[in-house]
């Protein structure tokens, strides 16, 4: 039973995670004409994230040791939650850029913790299955990303589809 609750909190934060990241793919049509950026600019706000993943990684990775997996779990998974929800306050490339960098920490922070998880608890012969059924979350969190920026964006536009990021932060109440 425990292996079946850290691998299904690592999941669905791996997935949750996916799907915040992803988030911003699915607006840049609109923050390209909205906040008026280049395609260039927008590449970067990009690579923003996914360079303070690879810190996030790191820096969580020693809280995780220090403080314990779970908190640097939960830690992880609120702060990319709050930031990706605080990317719809951005007016422009500057502050959007600020929260992308939050969000790539934590983003990098859970897989790394997520992943440590499930390696300590899953027993040797199914560990490899179970990291897989990790990774395989960022996917279903992704498809999760374009469902609700179709259902969010012509309603409540792009601000809106970041907001909805936030929900993953309910996450952490049950781990």
């Amino acid at each position: 039973p425990r292996e079946r609750r850290v691998l299904l909190a690592s999941t669905l934060g791996w997935m949750l995670d996916g799907m915040d990241v992803t988030l911003y793919a699915m607006v840049i049509g609109e923050l390209l004409r909205e906040l008026e950026l280049s395609t260039a600019q927008a590449g970067l706000l990009a690579s923003v994230t996914l360079i303070a993943s690879a810190g996030g990684g790191v820096l969580v990775g020693v809280i995780a040791d220090r403080a314990g997996r779970q908190k640097a779990l939960m830690l992880s998974i609120a702060v990319y939650s709050v930031f990706t929800a605080a990317c719809g306050l951005s007016h422009g490339i500057l502050e959007l850029a600020a929260f992308r960098f939050l969000v790539g920490l934590g983003m990098g922070g859970e897989w790394a913790t997520g992943a440590a998880l499930v390696s300590e608890t899953w027993r040797p012969e199914y560990r490899g299955k179970a990291l897989g059924v990790m990774q395989s979350g960022f996917a279903i969190g992704y498809a999760l990303a374009a469902v609700i920026a179709a259902l969010v964006m012509p309603l409540w536009g792009w601000r809106a589809v970041f907001f909805a990021g936030i929900l993953p932060a309910l996450l952490t109440l049950w781990i």
